[in-house]
């Protein structure tokens, strides 16, 4: 196959559809050309030819569909996305635009293909989503992946995987500039009755105060938790605090939102220097982009 392998390719792939539909007095065996597609696929893979294999694993789903076999359809348009997926990361290492997303659009389709074989609320239905989700953010496609991280969510029922979820989606909201929503979404994790790391939860109370300096408040975003984060770290009553920040960051955190307050650009500046140390790196630009913001207003 690795000399002519469009050809070589196309002869066996149409010799396998050509003994399905030679039926005379008998049936087709489902079975072996099922095997068959699968077989080639498999040279396909080992061919480093991931488009040509994902056609093929569709072949296979269809024959597992003709047969009923909806599991194992599922399983083959599973193993097809993931060929063309492998197919257009490669583009994307490679920097080649693709602006047909000609393997993008049929990954994603022989995705959804398999999760509509599965029950409604079935895990695998959100392990589907998740997949994608990561996949296009490997491709730097943030936007798609924060629509299909919410469908997962939807279906998710696990406390611990719902909230690592949560979290992440939390971060590629702010990534993808979507403030308000992040703050949304930083507030439901907060809000959530299950356990959240102390670490974990301090990183997350300390982006929903840079988030909140930055958004146009109302009423689905000044939520009580968040009045009450203000109004703690604000308060030196240490007895009242909604978490136990570390004094230092305390008291940075409360100049960063006077001087917001105050519209003190120069204070602003002057104090994130101080700051940045206790910052991860999405937050530091979330301060960074809240000082522009104050310089254009």
């Amino acid at each position: 196959m690795s000399t002519d392998l469009g050809a070589s390719f196309n002869e066996q792939y149409v010799n396998i559809n050509t003994k399905l539909k030679k039926r005379f007095m008998r049936r087709p065996n489902i079975s072996e050309a099922t095997n068959e597609f699968i077989g080639l696929a498999i040279q396909c893979e080992n061919c480093e030819q991931p488009t040509f294999a994902g056609q093929t694993y569709i072949g296979a789903a269809k024959c597992e569909a003709s047969a009923g076999n909806i599991l194992g359809e599922a399983e083959n348009y599973i193993a097809a996305a993931r060929q063309f997926m492998k197919a257009e990361k490669k583009l994307f290492s490679l920097k080649f635009d693709s602006p047909d997303r000609e393997n993008l659009e049929a990954a994603i389709g022989c995705f959804l293909q398999a999760l509509h074989k599965y029950p409604e609320k079935s895990p695998l239905r959100a392990s589907i989503l998740l997949e994608i989700a990561n996949d296009l953010l490997e491709i730097n496609h943030k936007l798609e992946a924060i629509t299909y991280f919410k469908q997962a969510l939807d279906i998710i029922q696990d406390e611990t995987m719902k909230l690592m979820c949560m979290i992440k989606l939390f971060k590629m909201q702010i990534d993808s500039g979507k403030l308000d929503l992040a703050l949304q979404t930083g507030n439901s994790i907060t809000d959530l009755k299950c356990h959240v790391p102390e670490r974990i939860l301090a990183e997350i109370q300390v982006s929903r105060v840079l988030l909140a300096l930055h958004v146009e408040m109302n009423d689905k975003n000044r939520t009580d938790s968040l009045k009450k984060l203000f109004t703690d770290l604000l308060n030196d009553d240490e007895e009242n605090d909604t978490m136990q920040f570390n004094p230092d960051l305390k008291l940075k955190l409360q100049s960063i939102i006077i001087s917001s307050n105050l519209e003190d650009q120069q204070a602003l500046i002057a104090i994130s220097m101080d700051t940045k140390p206790y910052l991860t790196d999405q937050q530091w630009d979330l301060l960074q982009s809240l000082i522009s913001k104050k310089q254009e207003d």
